[in-house]
Formats: C-alpha cells, structure tokens, sequence
C-alpha cells in the first residue's frame, strides 16, 4: 500500500487498537502496529483519538479515587476497628469462609461450581468515539473493559431511562451487573433484553441470563432458556447443568 492510502477502520481494526492500548499485544503484533501506525497517518491519528478517550476516563476516575482517599485520611482518627485485634479477627473470618467454600465445592458439582467456571465478562464492544450522543456509552465501554462496572453501570442507567428500546445497552447492562454481583439486577436486564426481536446477542443473552438465573439457584429456569441453542458455549453449559 501506499503511504496516503489508510487501514479501513473495521470492528476489526477498533478491536485490534483497544488491545494495543490495554498493552495486551505480544512483542511481534507490538513491532507490527507500531509499523502500520508510522506508515498510516490517519491511523495513528484514530488510535492517538482512542488513547486519547481512554486517558481522559482515567484522569476522571483518578480524581474521583483521590478525593476518596483524601476523605479516608480525614476520617482516619475515627477507624478504631483497624486495630491488630479485628484485623487478626478478619483474617480468621475468611480463613472459615474460605475452607467452607472450598468444602462445598469440592463436594461435587454444584451452580456455584458450574457459574465460576462459565462465567467470563463479554469482552465489549471497540471504543470508537462516535458521536457526542454516543460519548456517555462509550465512556462506559471503557469503564466496563476496566472492569470498573459499578461505574459503567452508573453511566448506562441513565441511557437505558432515555432509550429503554436499546437491545445493545440493556445486554450490557445485564452482563455488567452479573460481573459486578448483581445477579437480581442482571436478570432484570437480560430478560428484558430477551424480549427484543432480532437481536444481534440473541445468543449471548441466552447465556448471560441462564448464568444469573443459575447464580440464583433457578437451575430449571435456566436449563429452559438454553433449549434449542444453537451455539456451542449454549450447549456445553446445558450439558453442564444437566448434571446438576
């Protein structure tokens, strides 16, 4: 290609710089990007706009974490629970949760076994710009990515009130609380999300929600939303919960 002509920005392509910027690209993709990013100037230019988003969500949650701790250090002379005393406590509280847990699990399969082992975020969708009606979602893409979902949740409720018809944020939605230990909540979502003709997750959603249903218990209920799925992880979880 010649130096004036640039990569299509594809899902692909978005997906691809999301990666770069979150320094997961080995040493050989690494050398390779950096190539196309010196070679592609409008392409250096779309990954300089997504670091770009990426840093200005950090700076915001940054000063949000120091006014916290700041707010900490005041309230400091008040901790009296942080003594020696109820952190030795703690700790022999979570040792007993911890060999009970490990107890009940290896007592057999059981819904707790089968969502720890199935359960893994929905990777997200790239973090392009887009528009400046589509900056809040975004902004809460790359939260969620973060693994920060309490505060993606707190920037897609508010979408969701304005637009309840958006298939796409109640999905997410319904994943971030699942992640987040929201189970009630993500079942909510998810089935609301269901209920929406020709869904680009349809599948996805089947599988999300069977997860929060099975995270409370429901292991009938979510045995029934897998039925006649045709996507393999649908069918390996079905299987799973067969056993139960």
């Amino acid at each position: 290609m010649e130096p004036n002509n640039n990569i299509d920005n594809t899902q692909e392509t978005q997906e691809l710089i999301d990666t770069y910027l979150l320094g997961n690209l080995d040493a050989h993709q690494l050398a390779e990007f950096e190539k196309q990013m010196n070679i592609y100037p409008d392409f250096r230019k779309n990954v300089m706009g997504q670091k770009a988003l990426m840093q200005g969500v950090e700076e915001i949650n940054l000063k949000h974490s120091l006014n916290d701790f700041h707010s900490e250090i005041a309230d400091e002379p008040e901790k009296k629970w942080l003594s020696r005393g109820w952190l030795a406590l703690a700790a022999s509280i979570l040792v007993l949760i911890s060999v009970s847990t490990w107890a009940v699990l290896s007592n057999g399969n059981s819904p707790e076994k089968v969502f720890a082992s199935n359960f893994k975020p929905d990777p997200g969708l790239p973090t392009t710009m887009g528009t400046s009606s589509d900056y809040e979602f975004y902004h809460g893409m790359v939260n969620y990515k973060r693994k920060e979902y309490k505060e993606a949740i707190s920037r897609w409720e508010p979408l969701y009130a304005a637009n309840p018809e958006n298939d796409t944020l109640i999905y997410f939605l319904g994943v971030a609380n699942l992640a987040n230990g929201n189970p009630r909540q993500a079942e909510k979502y998810l089935q609301l999300a269901k209920t929406k003709p020709n869904s680009a997750f349809s599948e996805e959603i089947s599988y999300y929600l069977a997860l929060s249903l099975l995270k409370g218990n429901k292991v009938d209920e979510a045995k029934a939303v897998l039925e006649n799925s045709e996507s393999s992880s649908n069918i390996v979880l079905l299987k799973e919960l067969d056993g139960l």
